[in-house]
């Protein structure tokens, strides 16, 4: 049985506030750091370079949060992934473990979205050829 979906059901509202700040060039390796721990540098790669919009991009990018959580669950990536998001997210990595999950998501589309992760990896991948 599959509910009709509501486009109104699906606006997420945060139950924390979040201030979160724009990604900066230090930003980098701490997110290197990360994904090298989660083992998803790989699986990211491919969506940045094979999408056409963040949309796009989020849209593939749902499995492989999956993926990251799985990963995290090993002590140090779970760690690895509170301090880096602790970064952007203008908080301690400890308030990011106690993020409420819907608002984890909202945080992580705003990043997404506001940083233009997606034209980010194009522009990296075109340097790098």
């Amino acid at each position: 049985m599959t509910a009709a979906r509501d486009p109104q059901a699906a606006a997420v509202v945060y139950t924390t506030e979040v201030n979160m700040r724009k990604l900066k060039t230090s930003d980098i390796p701490a997110a290197c750091r990360c994904l090298k721990k989660l083992g998803v540098k790989d699986r990211i790669q491919a969506i940045a370079q094979n999408s056409d919009s963040v949309k796009d991009a989020w849209d593939k990018g749902f499995d492989l949060l999956w993926d990251v959580f799985d990963a995290a669950t090993e002590s140090e990536g779970e760690q690895q992934l509170y301090v880096f998001l602790a970064g952007p997210l203008e908080m301690t990595p400890e308030a990011v473990a106690d993020l409420p999950i819907p608002d984890l998501f909202a945080s992580l589309k705003k990043l997404a979205e506001e940083n233009d992760l997606t034209g980010f990896f194009k522009s990296a991948r075109a340097l790098m050829n």
